[in-house]
C-alpha cells in the first residue's frame, strides 16, 4: 500500500464525522465532486475500498477506512497540543457539532451562544436539534446534551451531569374564557409514554379534574407552543416557562411530587484534548445554564 498523506487522512476523518460526501465537503470547504474524486484516488493507492456508499446518500467508512480515520483523529489531537506548546492556536478555529432535543437548543442554548461566540470568534458551532440519539461513537456529533443518565458507548463516552431541569405546571394567561382549574391537561401520545414528563402529567391529571386535551404531544417544544396557544394546563421546564410573560404558573398541590430531569453532557473519550471540543464543554459547564 502506498502512503497516505495528512490531507487524505483529514478527508477520511471528515467522512467519519459527517457520514456523507456532502457533509465532509462542507467540513473541509470543498465541493462533493472533489471529495469523491479524492476518495477514489485514495482507494486506488490503498488497494481496497475505504468507503461504503448507499442510495440514501449516507456514506460509511469500511473497517480500514474507520481505522485510518481514528488515527487521523489522534494526529489532529496531537497537532492541537503541539500548537499550544509553541504558542500557536491561541484563537480556535473549525466547527464543533452539538446535538440536543429541540427544546434545549431553542429555549436554553441559542439565546446564550452569542456569549460563547464572543469568547471564541474563530469557532463555528453547528446546532443539531434531534430528539433521537445521534451517535457519539460513530462521530455523528462532537458533543451531546441529553436528559437522563446516558447508556451509550460505555467507557468510550465521557458523561458529566451539568444540571437538573425542574418542571412545573403552566397555563396561558390570555385564555381567560376558561378558569385554570377547569382547563384540560396537555398529555402525551402513548408512543411517548416513556418520557418522564408524560408519566408525571398523567399522575397529576388523575389527582385533579382528570380532563385531557384532544391534542397529544410528542416533545417539549411542541408542548410549549401548544400551551401558549390553547387553554390547557401543561407540564413545562420551569426555568424557561417562568421567563415567558404569556404563561402563568399554577402552584402544585401538596400531594403532587416534584419532577426534575437530570441533564448530562456527553462526548467521546477520544475527543478529550481536542481544543474546539474542550472549549464548548468547558463553557457549558461554567455558564451554569441549567441550574
Amino acid at each position: 500500500m502506498q502512503y497516505l498523506v495528512w490531507d487524505d487522512l483529514r478527508l477520511l476523518l471528515a467522512l467519519a464525522r459527517a457520514e456523507s460526501l456532502a457533509g465532509a465537503a462542507d467540513l473541509l470547504n470543498l465541493d462533493a465532486t472533489t471529495v469523491s474524486r479524492r476518495i477514489k484516488a485514495m482507494e486506488k493507492r490503498a488497494g481496497e475500498a475505504l468507503l461504503n456508499r448507499n442510495r440514501s446518500g449516507r456514506s460509511q467508512l469500511t473497517q480500514t477506512g474507520q481505522e485510518l480515520a481514528d488515527h487521523a483523529e489522534q494526529m489532529e489531537m496531537h497537532a492541537h497540543a503541539a500548537d499550544a506548546l509553541i504558542g500557536k492556536g491561541t484563537q480556535l478555529s473549525g466547527t464543533v457539532r452539538l446535538t440536543a432535543v429541540p427544546f434545549l437548543l431553542n429555549r436554553l442554548l441559542a439565546p446564550r451562544l452569542s456569549e460563547f461566540s464572543r469568547l471564541n470568534p474563530g469557532l463555528n458551532v453547528s446546532l443539531i436539534p434531534d430528539s433521537q440519539n445521534l451517535s457519539l461513537t460513530r462521530r455523528e456529533v462532537d458533543v451531546a446534551l441529553r436528559f437522563g443518565e446516558p447508556r451509550e458507548g460505555g467507557s468510550a463516552v465521557l458523561a458529566q451531569k451539568i444540571g437538573s431541569v425542574i418542571f412545573s405546571v403552566f397555563t396561558a394567561k390570555d385564555a381567560v374564557e376558561v378558569a385554570p382549574e377547569d382547563r384540560p391537561w396537555l398529555v402525551y401520545d402513548p408512543v411517548a409514554a416513556h418520557l418522564p414528563q408524560a408519566a408525571w402529567t398523567e399522575t397529576i391529571a388523575r389527582q385533579t379534574n382528570g380532563l385531557r386535551s384532544q391534542l397529544l404531544m410528542h416533545d417539549l417544544e411542541t408542548a410549549f407552543e401548544t400551551a401558549l396557544a390553547t387553554p390547557v394546563r401543561a407540564v413545562l421546564p420551569a426555568m424557561v416557562a417562568r421567563t415567558d410573560l404569556r404563561l402563568t404558573e399554577i402552584p402544585p398541590q401538596p400531594t403532587m411530587p416534584q419532577m426534575a430531569r437530570d441533564l448530562w453532557l456527553l462526548r467521546h473519550a477520544d475527543m478529550r484534548g481536542i481544543e474546539r471540543v474542550d472549549a464548548i464543554t468547558n463553557w457549558l459547564v461554567e455558564a451554569d445554564l441549567f441550574g
